[in-house]
């Protein structure tokens, strides 16, 4: 009889070890299909807001491109004259577009003069001895920008 009870205990002992294992890995593999779902679910970062270069203190939305075919810029010997016409072609609707540059033109210094809706939108902007025109329009696949800038 003293067997048979000791077989059991063990048996029983090796029973809560067995599903102690299978449990805590069972919670660990849970914990990592969270943390996973938790990836996926989360939105991307957005892209990267870029320079208008050589204007630095004109930025571009994340993910656009910019036309090299269109775009020209003017630099005297000197560098103290620049003129520029820039395009740029994105994904992100005009709207967003609008309030991207209502926003990041204030941030880099720049004053409203005007803006006008006409076939898009046209925004104005002065600051110490230059003036910038950013023209937005909607596309195909988002919106495209002009951005002309130069000295007063």
């Amino acid at each position: 009889m003293k067997t048979v009870k000791g077989n059991q205990s063990s048996v029983f002992v090796c029973i809560i070890i067995l599903m102690f294992l299978v449990f805590s890995g069972g919670c660990t593999s849970l914990k990592n299909l969270d943390l996973e779902l938790e990836k996926e679910s989360s939105p991307p970062p957005p892209d990267p807001i870029i320079l208008a270069h050589p204007f630095t203190d004109v930025s571009v939305p994340g993910g656009f491109e910019k036309d090299q075919s269109k775009s020209f810029v003017y630099e005297s010997g000197s560098g103290s004259v620049k003129v520029g016409r820039l395009f740029f072609n994105g994904s992100s609707n005009m709207k967003d577009t609008v309030e991207f540059y209502q926003n990041e033109m204030t941030n880099h210094g720049w004053t409203l003069v005007n803006s006008m809706m006409h076939g898009g939108k046209i925004l104005n902007y002065q600051k110490e001895g230059s003036v910038c025109i950013v023209i937005i329009q909607s596309s195909m696949l988002g919106s495209r920008v002009e951005i002309q800038i130069g000295p007063k």
